[in-house]
């Protein structure tokens, strides 16, 4: 009986865990240790830009700020917005590398998640 009691709550833990949010400036100061995670990021839209087949916007959230490359519709600006992705620590931008986060949305065909934007 204990050890079920154990194996639910260590279960329990370990779902929580994995829900989190990862603060902006962990990913922002130290990005290649993140590189190919998925991760749950909250922070305010500062900025949004469309090009061609890609949308990207900025994530702020203090001092520290994030890059994100969605498919879906872009968020506005202002907005305090939760996103998941995986970070790509060297993403080729036209001459530049830089630290983005690849949003993970729904494949076409089923419902998306339109809605963002948190409290």
């Amino acid at each position: 009986m204990k050890l079920g009691y154990k194996i639910v709550l260590l279960i329990l833990a370990l779902l929580n865990t994995l829900s989190c949010t990862v603060p902006l400036n962990k990913i922002a100061n130290n990005g290649s240790s993140f590189d190919g995670k998925k991760v749950t990021v909250k922070g305010k839209v500062i900025n949004t830009l469309h090009l061609d087949d890609l949308n990207f916007f900025v994530l702020k959230k203090g001092s520290d700020k994030v890059n994100v490359i969605t498919n879906d519709f872009l968020p506005v600006v202002n907005d305090n917005v939760k996103v998941k992705g995986k970070v790509i620590s060297k993403f080729y931008y036209q001459r530049d590398t830089i630290l983005v986060i690849k949003e993970m949305t729904k494949p076409s065909g089923k419902e998306m998640n339109f809605n963002k934007v948190v409290n």
